[in-house]
């Protein structure tokens, strides 16, 4: 193991510390775990979490892409979640969710390439919708800050799971393992909203 992974896993293991001493009350950390969690619990936040990295690395070779969109994908999902738990009430956001998922695998399938401002746009309307879920289906007893706190790590893991797979397909000239995870996204998405 590398320097640099010794130092990522020794500051993760410092994060998580402070945790495993509030162990036996729970009510602190309840709505960090269930924020984390949320993300993983339905295919839909998964798939377009992955699609948005796949399509963020996929935009061009320079990482600017690659940073600004996940980075603009994270601000639209808090953005949503704020406004819901505001009072917010936006009709057809299950609708939109399958609507991101549908969208996210065609765009994947067809290889779309966009301007740097096109791919925020797309990204951040994707993620207000998973966000408007994040924050109507916040549980009553946590911390909203601890419960985005905790979607916003597992989201940015995700995010970052999708710019790898993505890159590393390039590396290996597998531009078509892209297009295959776009139509099984969009698949998926099509099943969902059946």
């Amino acid at each position: 193991m590398n320097k640099r992974n010794q130092l990522r896993l020794l500051t993760l293991g410092g994060a998580l510390a402070p945790l495993s001493a509030m162990a036996h009350t729970g009510h602190e950390v309840a709505g960090f775990f269930q924020g984390m969690v949320h993300p993983l619990s339905g295919a839909d936040h998964l798939l377009v979490m992955l699609a948005v990295g796949l399509m963020a690395a996929g935009q061009s070779r320079i990482s600017r892409e690659s940073v600004a969109i996940p980075a603009a994908f994270l601000l639209a999902m808090v953005t949503g979640t704020l406004l819901a738990l505001a009072g917010l009430a936006v009709p057809f956001v299950e609708q939109g969710i399958v609507l991101s998922v549908i969208t996210a695998g065609v765009l994947l399938a067809l290889a779309v390439r966009f301007s740097l401002v096109a791919g925020i746009a797309v990204a951040s309307g994707f993620a207000l919708f998973h966000g408007l879920a994040h924050g109507a289906e916040l549980p009553l007893a946590v911390s909203p800050v601890a419960y985005i706190a905790g979607f916003l790590i597992t989201t940015s893991a995700l995010l970052v799971v999708g710019t790898r797979l993505s890159q590393l397909a390039d590396s290996y000239s597998m531009g078509l393992v892209s297009r295959i995870a776009g139509v099984t996204v969009a698949g998926i998405g099509i099943l969902a909203a059946l």
